[in-house]
């Protein structure tokens, strides 16, 4: 069933528990799209609640920068954060940040995927629709590159490691679309990547 309008607002609203510092605390974790907004407050708490490591991981460095510093001042906590360079339009991007996470970070404790695009254009990026690229492929692209060490670091260090991705409230209300791609059949990418035809094209 669609969410309807009025529990969209109240979700808005909620407050979500902040997890002990017992639990973050020592922990290595990569954030997506931690430049600014959801991304970047969460970066902070993890660095407030005593994570050892975070790594921003964004498109811009300068904007990532940014965001490093805000925490720092915010929190009175120097040389946790570093900024890292992803872009997820990029599948060599992916490749490149995975291979470097895997080699330098002694532990990944948590993947927060919070890096999402939302486009007024048509544009294509590996092939297809850029949304579907950034916020589809290349986002569960980086997941299973690293669930791999993050499964061998649980058993090394007797921990539960957590892969998070976030994604819009909003698509759970757009039923309509997603009965209209089943009854098309064949390959969902390719429906969704004929400009002029997919779904949202009558938003």
């Amino acid at each position: 069933m669609p969410m309807t309008f009025g529990e969209f607002l109240k979700t808005q609203r909620a407050d979500l528990p902040i997890p002990p510092a017992s639990q973050i605390a020592g922990g290595v974790y990569i954030v997506t799209g931690a430049g600014h907004g959801l991304g970047l407050q969460c970066a902070k708490h993890l660095v407030r609640l005593g994570a050892k490591r975070v790594i921003i991981a964004v498109r811009s460095v300068t904007s990532g920068e940014a965001g490093q510093k805000e925490i720092e001042i915010d929190t009175g906590r120097k040389g946790v954060v570093e900024v890292w360079k992803l872009d997820l339009a990029s599948y060599d991007s992916v490749k490149s940040f995975a291979r470097k996470a895997i080699q330098e970070l002694d532990r990944i404790d948590g993947l927060i995927e919070n890096a999402a695009i939302a486009l007024d254009k048509w544009t294509i990026s590996e092939g297809l629709e850029t949304t579907l690229t950034v916020n589809v492929v290349s986002t569960f692209l980086l997941a299973l590159l690293l669930f791999p060490k993050m499964k061998n670091d649980a058993k090394r260090l007797d921990t539960t490691p957590h892969i998070v991705i976030l994604t819009s409230g909003l698509g759970f209300s757009q039923e309509k679309d997603f009965q209209k791609l089943a009854k098309q059949g064949g390959d969902v990418f390719d429906n969704l990547n004929i400009e002029g035809k997919w779904p949202l094209d009558d938003k």
